[in-house]
This record gives structure tokens, sequence and C-alpha cells, in this order.
């Protein structure tokens, strides 16, 4: 196997501007949700199951990486967990792969919270409209939590078809099958 790219996002981008890009990405999601679940509803929004709001925004996190795991289940055996703590306060779940894994599979895995969390949290929105800034928010917080895989996603992607992926202490390397040009067989 040849490695083409090794992918560390938190390096390549550092701390202060994937922050800086993580609220940036939380204050449009919040502002374009808002506008459009609120388009056709006047009525006064309410404040009442805040309690809700709050258990929801503190499971969002780990129903996130849920959702990577069952995506990885098949890969249990090599999964290894390892729990940061960042900024001195924010736990930080780390999974990871002890063996490669395919292309596809590892995209899946990537994408698939923002595809499940995403829509069930706008669905709520526009459902019950007094709690659409609830759902809202929510949104906006799990899209920064996204982040991250989205710009793993826009790497892997140009990937060759047949590349796996191996999570080294390094960041991802993207890894293609050595093609064997030995001139012997070869006819002229």
């Amino acid at each position: 196997m040849n490695c083409i790219k090794t992918i560390n996002v938190e390096y390549e981008y550092g701390t202060t501007r994937f922050l800086l890009l993580a609220v940036l990405t939380f204050i449009i999601v919040f502002c374009l949700s808002y506008v459009f679940t609120n388009f056709n509803y006047s009525s006064p929004h309410s404040d009442a199951n805040f309690s809700y709001f709050l258990v929801t925004l503190l499971l969002l996190y780990p129903m996130h990486k849920l959702i990577h795991y069952i995506t990885l289940f098949r890969y249990k055996k090599s999964l290894s967990f390892k729990l940061k703590i960042k900024f001195t306060f924010v736990p930080i779940l780390n999974m990871r792969l002890k063996e490669p894994i395919p292309k596809k599979r590892y995209l899946v895995t990537l994408i698939a919270p923002f595809i499940i969390l995403n829509p069930v949290l706008l669905t709520g929105a526009i459902i019950w409209p007094a709690f659409s800034h609830y759902f809202c928010l929510l949104l906006a917080f799990h899209c920064s939590i996204c982040l991250l895989d989205l710009l793993y996603i826009k790497d892997i992607w140009r990937a060759p078809k047949n590349a796996i992926i191996e999570e080294t202490p390094r960041g991802y390397e993207i890894l293609v099958p050595q093609f064997n040009n030995d001139s012997s067989n070869l006819s002229r």
C-alpha cells in the first residue's frame, strides 16, 4: 500500500481558525434555519420546556458519536475510545480504528450523523414552530460539531475509489494498493 496523503484537519487549520469556522457555521446555520422555519409563523415563541432543550443540547454530542459508532459496528473489535478534555472543560470522545477501512465506508461513517440528526431537528422546528428557536439552536450546534467531519470528507472524497483510510497518531492516511510494475510480464 502506498500512502498518497496524510490528513490532519486540526493541524492544517489550527485551533483558532477551526473555532472561528465553527462559530461562523453556528451563526450562519442558525440565521438561515430560523428565517426558513419562521417564515410563516407570527405567534410568539415559547420558553417552556427549556430544561428539555438543555438536556437535548447536552445529549447531542453523545448521539452524534453513537451514530458514528453504529456505522462502524462491523469494526467494533478494532475500535478504541479515549476521552480528552479540551479547553479545560470540554470533554471530547475520540474513537480510533486500529485497522484500515474502505473509503466508502469511512465517508458513510463521517456523513451519517449529519444526514440523520439534522433532518430530525429541522422537522421538529417545522412541526412545533413555537419551539423552533430551540430546534434551530440545536441544528446550528450540531452543524458546528459536524464541521470537522465535513472537512475530512472534503479531503477524502478526492481519493481514488479503491483507497482505504487508516487512522494514525498523525491523522488519517489515504492508502492505495501498490501496482506491480514488473516489466518481465509485459509482452512486446
